[in-house]
């Protein structure tokens, strides 16, 4: 390919990833369909590369990841070598949903009835993954479907290349170590997400009828991440302790009520898990932890920073929560939060946090 063709096809589509991924704090713009001016290019582009990655992405990804690249080659005389890597970006909690009827709400609390007025489907993921240059994601059953995993199986068929998965599991189902191995062997899943905040006064996370469950995730190589209240910390330390072999995720921080007068006590049960290697704290939604609810979520900051500084950077890993137009926040504010505001992070721990430590939790595609 010339340099001339390169720089054209460059400048026309705009520079999608440095428009996007660069301009911390600034809102997130729809990108323009491309031309079928920009398409005779990237079949170029294609041919010379490959089209193995699914065809409803390689296009994206060529514009996002290669074509930057290329373009420096190009127009600078930089060889690709001496380019700077992209940065490796994974979001390790997802939530998607349909309003499709193949796949129909059963919530385990509020059965059909969810008050969701916006869906958020795969497709949407998708595009914003490549849109803000993150190269997997981890999916989570939002609960919506209740133990009807469906949903979350059909998204990471289709797209297998950029997703690994985690269902739901009724914890209180006696076949729940079957349960997990049909899903992990019979669907490719990963792991499972427990929700015992939602029984707070239960004890099954660690009862003994729970042992054949992790026993199963043991041989499996399964992950389980758990929505868990402060005061159940003590439970899952003992479950950590009984099997190492499973590897943990503690969601959204732990979730410290900021509506106590005083949750540090209750937070600070979570610190003993530092002594489990397997087991890594997710320091997620601050808008969810937040009583202000104003961005940057000053009030959230002293815990994740606590966090940092009792588990390290070793042990911590991000994700947000939903795509777009459902997000809660921006994805280039979610970044900004990391990159900017939890300025107590250093440089190489952040890209551990953002991205490097989900490649020793989860097995994903091509990495």
């Amino acid at each position: 390919m010339s340099a001339r063709l390169m720089w054209n096809l460059v400048t026309t589509v705009g520079h999608p990833c440095f428009g996007l991924m660069g301009g911390r704090g600034t809102p997130w713009v729809p990108r323009p369909p491309i031309t079928s001016n920009h398409d005779s290019a990237l079949v170029y582009l294609e041919s010379e590369m490959g089209s193995s990655m699914n065809a409803n992405l390689n296009r994206r990804e060529l514009l996002t990841g290669t074509l930057a690249t290329l373009a420096a080659t190009a127009v600078g005389g930089a060889t690709p070598a001496a380019a700077a890597p992209p940065r490796l970006i994974i979001d390790t909690h997802t939530e998607v949903w349909t309003f499709d009827p193949k796949f129909p709400f059963n919530h385990p609390e509020k059965g059909k009835n969810v008050p969701e007025k916006i869906e958020a489907p795969i497709e949407n993921q998708v595009a914003q993954m490549a849109d803000f240059g993150l190269r997997y994601a981890v999916l989570i059953n939002p609960r919506y479907f209740g133990w009807d995993n469906s949903y979350i199986a059909h998204c990471l068929k289709s797209y297998p290349k950029l997703f690994v998965a985690h269902g739901l599991l009724d914890p209180e189902n006696p076949k729940a170590a079957e349960k997990l191995r049909y899903w992990v062997q019979e669907h490719g899943f990963q792991g499972m997400r427990f929700s015992p905040i939602y029984h707070p006064r239960s004890t099954w996370l660690n009862s003994k009828e729970h042992y054949p469950l992790w026993r199963e995730a043991e041989k499996l190589g399964a992950v389980f991440n758990f929505y868990i209240a402060p005061h159940q910390m003590p439970m899952l330390a003992d479950m950590a302790g009984r099997f190492p072999g499973v590897k943990i995720i503690v969601d959204h921080a732990g979730k410290p009520d900021l509506k106590s007068p005083d949750c540090w006590p209750e937070f600070r049960k979570m610190f003993p898990l530092k002594k489990f290697p397997q087991v890594w704290i997710s320091n997620s939604e601050p808008y969810e932890m937040s009583e202000t609810k104003r961005y940057p979520y000053e009030d959230t900051l002293p815990f994740y920073k606590a966090i940092y500084e009792e588990f390290g950077g070793k042990q911590i890993v991000w994700g947000t929560g939903y795509p777009r137009p459902r997000w809660e926040l921006p994805m280039n504010q979610e970044l900004e939060f990391v990159d900017k505001y939890c300025d107590f992070y250093t440089a190489a721990d952040r890209e551990l946090i953002l991205g490097q430590n989900a490649l020793k939790i989860w097995k994903f595609s091509g990495a």
